[in-house]
């Protein structure tokens, strides 16, 4: 029998609870219990890469547009979470996705990928490799890393992972609508080059998307779905992060 894959299409009940909530998963992960939570936020917020400045975004149009900017554990650049799906997921170092950054994201995108081309759309793998030496963009959408999904050469999936001793987790977002004069203000730059650099899917109904995308990784990771309706319990260790400075950089600006 197949290993089982808990599932949580409601996500922990919000971005810090999600948030938080990934550092649970490894842990479970490491345990031998793989877990995937699929959500969406009712309101936008500006998520941080782990070890991105927060001076590298605009703080203060943050505050005065009342959007939240928190931070990750996983790694990469800042992402608008709005009208957007997150995907998570973590899994024990011993199996065949985790063996390496690249296989990580090689299974965890192209099941992404597979999932959508059976709901009719066309998406291509970005075609970077690292940043290398190279400065990165602030932007997550702005880099067309091969852990990207691409719509008409624009970008409409971005992931990060986080690697553990004993477990390793990946999370995308997924586009499913854009509002390129909000995500031009939190980064600071002109909505122009949000137009240019993002997309996203074409509305259609996001229940049939999430449970499309939750089989698709389950299979393509050889795990059995368990679905949860529950929404599952953040550690309050981890949750607590979210009311210092380097978790949650408003706190002081």
């Amino acid at each position: 029998m197949k290993a089982s894959l808990l599932y949580f299409p409601g996500g922990a009940g919000g971005a810090s609870a999600d948030l938080a909530f990934e550092e649970e998963q490894l842990s479970s992960a490491a345990d031998g219990k793989p877990i995937l939570v699929c959500s969406s936020w009712q309101r936008p917020v500006l998520v941080l890469g782990y070890g991105q400045e927060a001076e590298s975004v605009d703080l203060a149009s943050c505050r005065r547009l009342g959007i939240p900017v928190l931070r990750r554990i996983t790694g990469g650049t800042g992402v608008l979470h709005h009208e957007a799906l997150s995907i998570s997921l973590a899994l024990p170092s011993s199996h065949e996705w985790a063996g390496s950054i690249s296989s990580l994201y090689d299974g965890f995108v192209e099941s992404l990928r597979l999932a959508l081309a059976r709901d009719g759309h066309k998406l291509e793998r970005g075609r970077g490799h690292g940043a290398g030496t190279a400065r990165r963009s602030p932007i997550c959408f702005e880099d067309q890393l091969t852990e990207s999904l691409l719509l008409e050469g624009k970008k409409v999936l971005g992931c990060a992972q986080a690697r553990r001793k004993r477990a390793v987790l990946v999370h995308g977002t997924l586009l499913l609508g854009l509002d390129a004069e909000l995500q031009a203000a939190v980064f600071g730059v002109e909505s122009a080059r949000v137009h240019s650099a993002m997309a996203a899917l074409p509305p259609g109904g996001r229940g049939a998307l999430e449970e499309g995308i939750s089989r698709a990784i389950a299979e393509g990771a050889g795990l059995r779905l368990n679905r949860s309706d529950t929404p599952p319990a953040v550690p309050p260790q981890y949750l607590a992060r979210y009311s210092t400075e380097r978790w949650a950089p408003l706190l002081s600006s």
